[in-house]
């Protein structure tokens, strides 16, 4: 049945109709001129490459061997690094609540001590918060990256439960609750 050319839909590229003759020039494809490279002028290019990358390793390698320490120097005093930090955690939103989380009151206690180290005590708005895994971690990084703290220990808590009561006057007049 396929044999009979009237009833064929399928394009037979190997009959005479499809010569490149049947086909508008406009329609045909085209062959874009390349650039040759000699075979010197690439070996010229990739070894000015592998020269960059080999310094660029060597540079990498230098700056990975210098040790990480914490020893920036503090902000001061401990109230001075306290109030840091506390602007630091005043840039973690909570994702449903278009409010940062130490106005939201999720923030319980911020200690530093003498020797500089941060005590963080916080909780959540639910303990089945959709942010419940990641926003101790985000607070740590956060507090962590204050120069002058040295460590930082996040305790998630559950008791005192948290509610709107504890949420700064601020909070809830962002929320249109005052």
């Amino acid at each position: 049945m396929m044999d009979n050319k009237e009833t064929r839909d399928i394009l037979d590229v190997n009959t005479a109709d499809s010569s490149a003759a049947a086909y508008p020039e406009e329609n045909m494809p085209k062959t874009a001129d390349r650039p040759v490279v000699s075979p010197q002028e690439g070996g010229y290019f990739l070894n000015k490459f592998l020269e960059k990358s080999e310094d660029n390793e060597e540079a990498e390698v230098v700056e990975s061997e210098k040790p990480i320490t914490a020893e920036v120097a503090p902000a001061g005093t401990v109230d001075e690094l306290k109030e840091n930090i506390v602007a630091a955690l005043q840039e973690i939103y909570d994702p449903e609540i278009p409010v940062n989380i130490y106005e939201l009151g999720l923030i319980y206690e911020v200690n530093v001590a003498e020797d500089f180290t941060v005590d963080i005590r916080m909780t959540l708005t639910t303990p089945h918060c959709p942010v419940a895994e990641t926003m101790p971690g985000e607070v740590e990084m956060r507090a962590a990256s204050v120069a002058g703290v040295k460590s930082v220990d996040v305790k998630l808590v559950w008791e005192p439960a948290w509610d709107m009561s504890k949420m700064s006057d601020e909070a809830r007049l962002e929320l249109g609750l005052l």
